[in-house]
């Protein structure tokens, strides 16, 4: 019954979601309702419907929907196909760590800026694995008790580790990429 009611009103989230998507883009293009149903061949009611979340839109009449605005689907679909862009430096001046990428993706990127003689202990989730790339500068990446020396452009996969001890032998950049293993 749980399962049923989520289905529910996920449902209905992306219901409203893409009508208020389509009434965004519709008034952004400044066409009017009447001339946008027209136009995807279904009635102004029905198009009222559909941007206010009372009524869904079947694929085709979104298609259609998105030919008469000139819009493609991607821009109507929440999550879906849409683009997120971030732009972010990898190279900063400051020591420290800065998440790059978007906190609800499975990967997870981290720039970690260190100066000559930091050190510092990454704990990794027993699910991670790590990916070390030296953007720029040299570090020293110690895995249980093997050290690695990594320079400008060099980089480790490493797999099934609890801790990463990373220590700045010069100025560095790097860049740490966690992912579930599968």
């Amino acid at each position: 019954m749980a399962d049923s009611h989520r289905e529910g009103v996920a449902r209905l989230d992306l219901q409203t979601g893409v009508g208020t998507r389509l009434r965004e883009q519709r008034l952004a293009r400044e066409v009017s309702l009447r001339d946008t149903a027209v136009g995807a061949g279904i009635s102004p009611g029905h198009l009222s419907d559909i941007e206010n979340g009372n009524s869904h839109a079947s694929l085709p009449v979104l298609l259609r929907l998105c030919r008469a605005l000139h819009l493609p689907i991607a821009d109507l679909l929440p999550r879906l196909g849409g683009q997120r862009i971030r732009e972010t430096a990898v190279i900063a001046d400051a020591p420290g760590a800065e998440r790059l990428s978007h906190p609800e993706l499975e990967l997870r990127v981290d720039r970690v800026v260190m100066a000559a003689g930091d050190d510092r202990v990454e704990t990794v989730d027993s699910d991670d694995d790590v990916f070390v790339f030296v953007v720029a500068g040299s570090c020293r990446v110690v895995v249980g008790a093997v050290p690695y020396d990594l320079d400008q452009r060099d980089s480790l996969d490493i797999e099934r580790a609890a801790e990463i001890r990373i220590q700045g032998l010069t100025g560095a950049t790097i860049l740490l990429i966690r992912a579930g293993r599968r």
